[in-house]
């Protein structure tokens, strides 16, 4: 089955939004095997729009288009869609229902532009959106799915799993599962010495097995077709064991999940508190745990402590200490982690300090040398990392260590 995504709205072609739907869409579909050949953005015109099914119904099995489907009078996708398919709009009542639903739980007023948005190509299904006013739909036409869905991400995702759950599923032949093997510390030329045997695609097995550069670390994925889960599953198996085995002093774990779930699960289980001092990083780890709901149960109080006249304030670290290592040094990241522990009573308290530029680095210290500290229980740890970006991504990227850190030493706890 060959998909085609096609992104609608002035806003992504002249560079205002960045499209994550399609990188979201696509990744989703390859969980199941489902290639995407190709990404289209157009703009919020009519002729745009034909040109691009023009191409689309040439090439592509499932045609998706995302954006413009809001109350304004430039939100056509839906109208010139169904015009271009030979499809009538009737009103969908349980759309429309729950369209006012939203409205009731917003205490606003529902106004009458918003009508048009419970109108749906005749032969379609509904895909519900609980999140918006936009309902998506799916309808086949002369053997070419076609399914619409709104463009703000918040909306998307949710809807999105709805159909891959009621529509897409149904459709497939053969089952794919992927399982992931997650590495920490250790780069892709590595790897590729240790299992280069494990990598590629094995047609006798129905299993491919690739690595992906994750947010502070490396991801081995083996992805597996067949029948059935449990012939999936042995084939899969057969090569996850061997990859563990070979790089087990790496392995921080086989989750799909974000690492801040990952820590929040490990540190649920262990009922321990955590708490963060930073530095470099400005609050993104804080931020990063309390994306998670129930984040209140295991965080209760974060430090921002930028300054070197805060550190010492705040967290206890020693004037000596700063003056003999300076503010990015191994012995400051322990000494803040220490002190936001001993501050807070936390069983975990984890530190960034580091350089993220573009100024402020020498030869001795450049940009992108950061120091992690973790304070667990009585035990404290360091780590030394070198990274390189912008500002910006030295500081998401220092966040991401940090986490993947802590998880494996929660893990091996």
């Amino acid at each position: 089955m060959k998909i085609e995504l096609i992104a609608v709205g002035n806003e992504v072609v002249y560079g205002y939004t960045v499209n994550t739907n399609a990188s979201f869409m696509s990744s989703e579909f390859e969980k199941y095997g489902l290639e995407v050949c190709y990404h289209t953005a157009i703009r919020d015109r009519s002729e745009d729009i034909c040109n691009a099914l023009d191409v689309a119904k040439a090439r592509a099995d499932m045609i998706i288009l995302c954006g413009g489907l809001g109350p304004t009078k430039d939100d056509l996708t839906k109208e010139v869609v169904a015009e271009y398919f030979g499809l009538e709009l009737i009103l969908c009542e349980e759309a429309y229902d729950e369209i006012k639903e939203f409205f009731r739980k917003l205490q606003k007023t529902m106004l009458d532009s918003n009508y048009k948005q419970a109108l749906l190509p005749a032969t379609a299904s509904l895909i519900p959106n609980h999140n918006g006013t936009a309902p998506g739909c799916v309808f086949d036409h002369e053997g070419i799915t076609v399914a619409l869905f709104p463009g703000p991400p918040r909306e998307l995702r949710p809807m999105f799993d709805y159909f891959i759950k009621n529509f897409v599923l149904k459709m497939l032949d053969t089952m794919c599962l992927t399982e992931e093997v997650r590495l920490l510390g250790i780069g892709e030329s590595y790897i590729a010495v240790e299992i280069d045997d494990l990598l590629g695609v094995f047609a006798d097995r129905r299993v491919e097995v690739a690595p992906y550069l994750g947010e502070g670390f490396v991801s081995i994925r083996i992805k597996g077709y067949g029948h059935s889960e449990d012939e999936i599953l042995t084939n899969i198996n057969y090569y996850k064991n061997q990859i563990v085995e070979r790089l087990k002093t790496f392995v921080i774990g086989d989750t799909k999940k974000v690492a801040e779930e990952l820590v929040y699960d490990l540190l649920s289980e262990k009922s321990f508190t955590i708490t963060t001092a930073e530095s470099c990083t400005g609050g993104m780890l804080a931020s990063r745990l309390i994306n998670v709901s129930g984040a209140s149960n295991i965080i209760n109080e974060a430090f921002v402590t930028y300054s070197n006249a805060a550190k010492i304030k705040t967290l206890g670290v020693t004037e000596e200490t700063l003056n003999k290592y300076g503010a990015v040094s191994e012995e400051v990241a322990r000494e803040m982690a220490l002190g936001a522990q001993k501050l807070t009573g936390a069983d975990v308290a984890i530190s960034t300090t580091g350089i993220a530029g573009p100024t402020g680095g020498t030869i001795a210290k450049p940009v992108g040398l950061i120091y992690i500290g973790i304070a667990l229980n009585n035990n404290i740890s360091c780590f030394k990392v070198n990274l390189y970006g912008t500002r910006t991504e030295i500081r998401s990227l220092t966040t991401a260590y940090a986490l993947q850190h802590l998880a494996r030493l929660l893990q091996n706890f």
